[in-house]
């Protein structure tokens, strides 16, 4: 009986130790007060630790495109700040332009993301700036992106006059 009781502490222990071997912390990205408190001081000045989202290119131009394409896009950006950044929202100027996917949680100083739009080109034509709207904890507050496209109407879908 002595030997299978010992059997079963080696077993326990054993178990435990590859247990704690093989898990590891994930990072919080929940969003806590830390974030969502204004980064700017009530008397205008910078507070000291900011997050600052940097866009690789806040413009596409997709050039000639037929009317009824459907454009995705994805704009890569980091956090070049020194604070947690957090995106509360992107939105499109108009219906035609929905924004796919992009972070929800923390994005840590120096790491980075991807905001994954769709533009549809439906019922436009001639030369259109879209704006994408993305709202952040960061100053300022909002960063403009933008799609750029000359949309050009077949003839068989012309109206003849």
């Amino acid at each position: 009986m002595g030997l299978s009781i010992r059997k079963y502490t080696y077993l326990f222990l054993f178990s435990g130790l590859l247990l704690g071997a093989c898990s590891s912390t994930p990072t919080d990205r929940s969003i806590g007060t830390d974030v969502i408190e204004s980064p700017a001081t009530l008397n205008g000045k910078k507070a000291k630790k900011t997050p600052q989202i940097t866009f690789e290119e806040t413009e596409f131009n997709s050039g000639k495109i037929t009317q009824g394409e459907v454009l995705n896009y994805v704009y890569k950006f980091e956090n070049t700040g020194d604070a947690p950044l957090v995106i509360s929202s992107v939105t499109g100027s108009c219906g035609c332009t929905i924004p796919r996917s992009y972070p929800t949680g923390k994005i840590l100083p120096g790491e980075g993301g991807e905001i994954d739009v769709e533009f549809n080109s439906d019922n436009k034509w001639g030369e259109q700036t879209i704006t994408i709207s993305v709202t952040t904890n960061a100053i300022p507050a909002a960063t403009m992106l933008y799609i750029k496209s000359n949309i050009v109407v077949p003839d068989n879908m012309k109206i003849n006059n």
